[in-house]
């Protein structure tokens, strides 16, 4: 375990951060190809994030080079993103020709309003197929790669198995687009999304007072990889929202370094 207490100072991190996720990709947004920001911002947040990691980390003892499995899966499930959002533009167009109404987005309220409600939607279908997939069946079995690692790092959050991330991606973009919601706003809402899986995952020993009660930060997600049943709580990937409603909230407290992976009789 790492005693050393997280400065009071550490609490502006996690705001910082989140404003520069947003601020950059809105300039980005506006410069160059979506889905160009996309890369660049999730790459420039798993070296910012990495970086941390060396600089306060929760446990030095997760502190290693990332698995080979990891890097495979980042960028397998990137792959599944572009064909999520490639294979939906093409329905949504397919629909509207035949006359279906899809114009229900509000296309006229700023990138930053239309990200947020489509961070909240697709949190609900998350919501709902992450606690199904912790359930013994077909979906814990893909599911379970995700709970495999015996530490978190930054590169946890994106080791998803491409079946497990299809439905991911399916939930964060599908919605949005199918409801008339243009590219930008769904790559912001994106942007967002995948700032909180990276750092929610992340070997960081930081303060979030306050942000823990409802978001998904990482003091509130250790406890869902605990190896212990109880880590059928905080399913959240953004939001605790729907925790809190249906009962599965658990508030953070220290998790030790040997307490992280995966037990099959708690989940099967």
């Amino acid at each position: 375990m790492n005693n050393q207490t997280a400065s009071p100072l550490s609490w502006l991190v996690f705001p910082a951060l989140l404003t520069a996720v947003t601020c950059g990709s809105l300039v980005l947004l506006a410069r160059l190809p979506p889905p160009l920001v996309s890369l660049l911002v999730m790459a420039s947040l798993v070296a910012v994030i990495f970086a941390l990691e060396r600089i306060a980390p929760q446990h030095r003892a997760w502190n290693a080079r990332p698995e080979g499995l990891d890097v495979l899966l980042v960028v397998a499930n990137r792959l599944v993103d572009v064909g999520v959002v490639a294979g939906t533009l093409a329905l949504a167009g397919g629909l509207r020709r035949l006359g279906a109404p899809l114009a229900l987005w509000p296309t006229r309220a700023p990138l930053v309003v239309q990200a947020l409600l489509g961070l909240t939607i697709a949190e609900g279908v998350r919501y709902a197929l992450h606690r199904w997939s912790h359930r013994p069946g077909l979906l814990w079995r893909v599911h379970r790669t995700h709970h495999q690692p015996r530490r978190m790092y930054v590169l946890n959050g994106p080791r998803l198995h491409p079946a497990n991330h299809l439905w991911v991606a399916l939930a964060n973009a599908g919605p949005m687009l199918l409801l008339g919601a243009s590219l930008p706003a769904v790559i912001l809402a994106a942007n967002l999304a995948v700032f909180f899986v990276l750092l929610q995952h992340a070997n960081v020993r930081l303060r979030f007072d306050g942000w823990n009660r409802f978001l998904a930060t990482p003091d509130v997600h250790r406890l869902h990889h605990r190896s212990l049943a109880s880590k059928d709580v905080n399913f959240g990937i953004v939001l605790l929202v729907f925790d809190r409603l249906f009962g599965t909230y658990q508030p953070p407290r220290p998790v030790e370094a040997g307490d992280i992976g995966l037990v099959e009789a708690a989940a099967a």
